[in-house]
C-alpha cells in the first residue's frame, strides 16, 4: 500500500467510517466530518477474488489496510456506521482497531422494511 506524495494532505484527527457489507463484497469508505472521502478499501483492491471477498478474513484484512493508510495521514479516532448483513461486518471493525485507531461509536444503519412489499392477489378458483 503505497501512498503518493501529492495525495498526502492534512486531515483532522476524527473521521467517519462507512462499512457496506453485502453478500458479495465488503467496502470501507473513510471520510472526514465534512463528508470528503479520505480513503476507500474493498476486497478487490487487496487482490482477493471471487467469493472470498465477503468472508470475515477479508473484512479484517481490508480494515487493517485502510486503517494503516489513514493512520499515516493523521486520523486517530473513528465514528463507524455499519450497513448490510454480510459476514465481515464486525471483523472489519476488529481490523480497524488493530491498526491503532480508536473507535468512539458504532451505529448500525442497515435498512429494515417495517411492513415489506404488498402481497400478491388472492388466487381465484
Amino acid at each position: 500500500m503505497l501512498i503518493k506524495s501529492r495525495s498526502i494532505k492534512k486531515v483532522s484527527a476524527i473521521a467517519v467510517v462507512n462499512i457496506l457489507s453485502t453478500s458479495n463484497n465488503i467496502i470501507i469508505n473513510i471520510s472526514d466530518t465534512y463528508k470528503n472521502t479520505i480513503c476507500i478499501g474493498s476486497g478487490g483492491l487487496l487482490g482477493i477474488k471471487g467469493s472470498k471477498r465477503s468472508t470475515s478474513y477479508a473484512g479484517q484484512a481490508i480494515g487493517i489496510a485502510v486503517g494503516k493508510k489513514v493512520f499515516i495521514l493523521g486520523v486517530r479516532y473513528l465514528y463507524v456506521k455499519v450497513k448490510g448483513f454480510g459476514h465481515g461486518r464486525y471483523s472489519s471493525l476488529k481490523g480497524l482497531s488493530l491498526s491503532g485507531l480508536k473507535i468512539l461509536s458504532v451505529l448500525d444503519s442497515t435498512p429494515i422494511p417495517f411492513n415489506g412489499c404488498k402481497p400478491s392477489k388472492r388466487r381465484r378458483m
